[in-house]
């Protein structure tokens, strides 16, 4: 049976000694994070700390995975996109649906709703079921956003079973507007990537215009990686391997997942960022560009039907960044 997770936590994996388990809050809360959490959820100043910890203990507890160890609930991806202040929000307060995939504790569709979003057409989807409760704890609004927009769902599931699985049968096929993977295909291996890539072809709209977007660790060069203990095996004691993608890499992938299930796309790279280049009060224009060559993506580069009229230069040194895309449907 294909899963997202091939069996039971793995042992050790809920060790607070392992290093991406951060026993302080440091860099990790923002000054967004924060104003989030105090003017959002009405959490006082004084206890924004202490509740931080109380759910992420809670969040550790359901799967520890080393992002939630990390606080990455309290960071905002899809806010740091390129496109979010020019297309994504306003399509969204135009009524678009969106899909977060991969959606934890739900933290980009909060900041989406905080910065004037309808909360009405957000949905977010993951593995745990228990994260919904969850989500509702850490930004306190039962009252604000819908019951029943968090949906379980394995979109690793044999084909039977997504088909009628929750996501389809609760949106249905073809229904999403917008959809956004932070994070999130780099989990896998370039095998299922491809799959879940297919799988979210069959969630967008068949409106031209629909868009896929998201962020996620990007190389130089790609690679089948195997991923570091505890996290290196199966429940079958096979080695489990993630895909890191090129920028290259990652346009032929989407490109053969539009083959696959034929739908034109036009998937583009908006920014390849040095690890020191993503703050979040910069989002996404190191491109590696000379200072006078550079152009920060905008939505005339997303849906011209011309190709670049220059080939982007990423950067060069380190071999690890951030990979901001867009996926649009043709």
């Amino acid at each position: 049976m294909a899963k997202m997770l091939d069996g039971p936590v793995p042992n050790g994996a809920r060790s607070v000694s392992w290093p991406w388990y951060h026993h302080t809050l440091t860099t990790e809360l923002t000054a967004d994070a924060r104003t989030l959490l105090e003017q959002y959820s009405k959490i006082p100043p004084d206890r924004v700390e202490t509740h931080i910890y109380r759910v992420r203990d809670k969040a550790w507890g359901i799967f520890p995975w080393p992002c939630v160890g990390e606080f990455w609930f309290l960071s905002f991806g899809l806010a740091k996109h390129p496109l979010y202040h020019t297309v994504i929000l306003p399509r969204l307060k135009s009524g678009d649906a969106l899909l977060d995939l991969g959606a934890c504790l739900g933290q980009d569709l909060r900041k989406c709703v905080f910065d004037g979003a309808p909360a009405n057409k957000l949905y977010a989807s993951d593995l745990f079921e228990q994260y919904e409760d969850l989500a509702y704890e850490l930004w306190n609004d039962r009252d604000i956003f819908p019951p029943n927009h968090y949906i379980k769902d394995d979109v690793l599931a044999d084909n039977d079973r997504f088909m009628h699985g929750n996501l389809m049968m609760t949106l249905g096929p073809g229904q999403i507007d917008i959809i956004v993977i932070n994070m999130f295909l780099h989990l896998f291996n370039y095998q299922n990537q491809l799959k879940v890539a297919t799988r979210i072809l069959r969630l967008l709209s068949h409106k031209p215009g629909s868009i896929i977007l998201g962020s996620q660790a990007g190389v130089v060069n790609p690679i089948e990686q195997p991923l570091k203990p505890p996290f290196d095996k199966t429940e079958d004691g096979e080695k489990r391997t993630v895909f890191r993608h090129s920028p290259e890499s990652f346009i032929r992938m989407w490109e053969d997942a539009g083959r696959a299930s034929g739908v034109p796309l036009r998937p583009i790279i908006c920014d390849f960022q040095k690890p020191e280049a993503t703050d979040a009060s910069a989002p996404g224009v190191d491109t590696g560009l000379k200072a006078e060559e550079k152009k920060p993506f905008t939505a005339d580069d997303l849906f011209s039907k011309e190709p670049l009229t220059k080939p982007r230069v990423y950067f060069s040194g380190p071999e690890t960044g951030r990979l901001y895309f867009s996926i649009i449907r043709s």
